[in-house]
C-alpha cells in the first residue's frame, strides 16, 4: 500500500517568479504570516519537505534550508520520527472571525433576497435539546442497528451511491416512497411524480420558486411555523395571514380578506403549533378555489405518521380530481432530523418543470442516504419502526397529559391533540407566554411562546408549545412539577 503522506494542504503557498525576493524567502515568509495570524494552528503537523517540494517546483534542499530558518525562529518544531510541525509553544488562539459590519463600513450591496434574508430569523429551530424540546422524537428509540446494516448493503463493494444522482431523486427510492404512500395514506401516485429534495424547506422553496414571483400573495395559517414563513418572506412572496379555528384554515375568510393570491401553504393533517385537523368542508372549499382561481396548494402533511386515535387521515392530495396539490412530505420526525430527506409529490403537468428545478438548484440529495432509505423501507424497517414509535408516544402522551393535569392545575391547560409530538399549556392568571418562556428556560427545560408563531396582529393568546416525545414516560410527573415551580414563581 502506497505511504499516506500526513498534513495539510498549503493553498496559500504561492511562488511569484518576478519577484525580487528569493523563493526561498517567498515561502519561509509566507509560512510565517500563517503561523502569526492563526491559518496554521499550533502543534498542526506539516507536510513532508520532498512533497512541499514537488508542489512548488523547488529542490528538497530549497525547502529544508526554509523548515530549518524557521525551527531557529521558534516556529516549527522536528519530532523525531514524526515530522515537522508548529511548535506547540505558540499559543493556540483561533483565528479571529471578521465583524459582520465594522463600524463606518458601508453595508455590502445585497440582492432582493439577500437583504430580505439579513431581517429574519433562521435559528428557531437550534435549540439546546432539554426536556419537552417541541417536535423531538425519540432518538433514543431509533433502530441504529438495522440502519447500519441498511447502510453496509448499500455501500459495500460498489460505486452506485458515489457519483451524481438523478435530479429528481434515485428510482428505487421513489418507488419506495410510492408504495408507502399508496398503502399507509391511501395516496397513489405513480414513482415518476415524485421529487426528492434535501429535507422539507427545500421542498416548499421549489414549489415558491415553480409557482410564484416575487409580490406575489400566498395564504398562510396564523399562528404557523416561523422558518416556513420566513422563508417565503425571503423568496419575495407576500404573506397573507389567515386565521385557524377548531375546523383548520378559515378557507371562506381567506377569499374575503385576500382573493388574489398565488398560492396556499396549509397543514391539513396536522396544524402546527395549534394540533387541529382541516374538515373535509374546508377541504372541498380550499381545492374548488384552487380550481377556479388557477391557484396552487401546497400541502405540508406535518406529523401525519403519528395519529393516536385511528389510521393517518387521507392526505388532501387522494381527494383532487384538478391537480391542483403539491404534496411536501420529509423524514425528519418520522425518523431523525438530520437526515435531510424531503420529498414533493407533483401534479403530471409540473414534473418537468420541477426535476429541472431541482438540477438547478441543488443537484441531487446525497445518493448514499437515499439508497440506504430506500433499503430500510423496502425491508419494512420504516414501516415497523412507525407503529413502535406510535406506541411509545402515546404512552408518553397519556403519561404527560395525566401528569400535566395535576401538576399545572390553576396554572396552565393541557391541550393534547389526538396526533403529532407536541402539546399546548395555556397559560392563567394572566402569564404572558414569552416571559414564562424564559422562566421555563432558566428551570433547564424548554419550550416555544406560542407568539413567537403569530404571522399578524392577533389577541393575546398565550401558551406554551411543549413536546413530549421525546422525554420517557417515567420522567414526565418530576420534569412537570419543576415546570410548575417556574410558572408560580413567575
Amino acid at each position: 500500500m502506497a505511504k499516506q503522506f500526513e498534513g495539510p494542504i498549503l493553498p496559500f503557498l504561492r511562488l511569484e517568479g518576478s519577484a525580487s525576493l528569493p523563493k526561498f524567502r517567498q515561502v519561509q515568509d509566507q509560512l510565517r504570516t500563517a503561523i502569526l495570524r492563526g491559518h496554521l494552528r499550533a502543534g498542526t503537523r506539516l507536510p513532508a519537505s520532498r512533497i512541499l517540494a514537488q508542489e512548488l517546483g523547488l529542490s528538497r534542499q530549497t525547502l529544508v534550508r526554509v523548515l530549518e530558518n524557521l525551527k531557529a525562529e521558534g516556529y516549527l518544531e522536528a519530532r523525531q520520527g514524526a515530522g515537522t510541525f508548529v511548535s506547540i509553544a505558540l499559543p493556540r488562539q483561533p483565528s479571529q472571525p471578521r465583524a459582520a459590519q465594522p463600524l463606518g463600513e458601508t453595508p455590502p450591496r445585497l440582492s432582493r433576497i439577500g437583504t430580505l434574508a439579513g431581517g429574519v430569523s433562521a435559528e428557531i429551530d437550534k435549540m439546546e435539546h432539554r426536556p419537552f424540546l417541541p417536535n423531538q422524537p425519540a432518538l433514543d428509540r431509533f433502530p441504529f442497528a438495522q440502519w447500519r446494516k441498511c447502510w453496509n448493503a448499500v455501500t459495500r463493494g460498489g460505486k452506485a451511491a458515489m457519483g451524481y444522482g438523478d435530479v429528481a431523486g434515485e428510482l428505487v427510492l421513489r418507488q419506495r416512497i410510492a408504495e408507502y404512500l399508496a398503502l399507509h395514506r391511501r395516496d397513489p401516485c405513480d414513482p415518476e411524480q415524485i421529487i426528492i429534495t434535501p429535507g422539507g424547506h427545500a421542498a416548499f422553496t421549489l414549489a415558491a420558486l415553480a409557482l410564484a414571483d416575487p409580490g406575489d400573495g400566498i395564504w398562510f395559517e396564523d399562528p404557523g411555523p416561523v422558518t416556513t414563513s420566513n422563508l417565503f418572506r425571503t423568496l419575495g412572496l407576500e404573506l397573507c395571514p389567515v386565521d385557524v379555528d377548531a375546523d383548520g384554515m378559515d378557507v371562506t375568510g381567506a377569499m374575503a380578506r385576500h382573493p388574489h393570491v398565488r398560492l396556499a401553504f396549509v397543514m391539513p393533517s396536522r396544524h402546527h403549533p395549534l394540533g387541529v385537523t382541516l374538515s373535509l368542508p374546508r377541504r372541498l372549499a380550499l381545492l374548488e378555489w384552487a380550481r377556479t382561481n388557477d391557484a396552487w396548494i401546497i400541502e405540508d402533511d406535518y406529523d401525519s405518521e403519528f395519529r393516536y386515535d385511528g389510521a393517518p387521515l387521507p392526505s388532501m392530495r387522494s381527494i383532487d380530481s384538478h391537480g391542483r396539490v403539491i404534496y411536501a412530505g420529509s423524514f425528519s420526525k418520522a425518523l431523525y432530523p438530520g437526515i435531510r430527506i424531503g420529498y414533493l409529490v407533483l401534479p403530471p403537468t409540473l414534473v418537468g418543470a420541477f426535476r429541472n428545478l431541482a438540477g438547478l438548484i441543488h443537484r441531487s440529495a446525497p445518493v448514499e442516504t437515499q439508497l440506504v432509505l430506500a433499503e430500510f423501507i423496502g425491508g419494512g424497517h420504516f414501516a415497523s419502526h412507525l407503529r413502535r414509535m406510535r406506541g411509545l408516544y402515546a404512552e408518553r402522551r397519556d403519561a404527560f397529559k395525566e401528569a400535566g393535569q395535576v401538576a399545572l392545575a390553576g396554572l396552565a391547560r393541557m391541550d393534547c391533540s389526538e396526533s403529532g409530538l407536541n402539546a399546548l399549556a395555556w397559560l392563567d392568571g394572566g402569564r404572558e407566554d414569552r416571559l414564562a418562556h424564559r422562566a421555563v428556560i432558566e428551570a433547564g427545560l424548554q419550550s416555544y411562546p406560542l407568539s413567537d408563531y403569530a404571522i399578524g396582529p392577533v389577541a393575546r393568546a398565550d401558551a406554551l408549545i411543549l413536546g413530549y416525545a421525546g422525554v420517557p414516560a417515567e420522567r414526565m410527573k418530576p420534569y412537570l412539577g419543576r415546570l410548575a415551580e417556574a410558572l408560580v414563581r413567575m
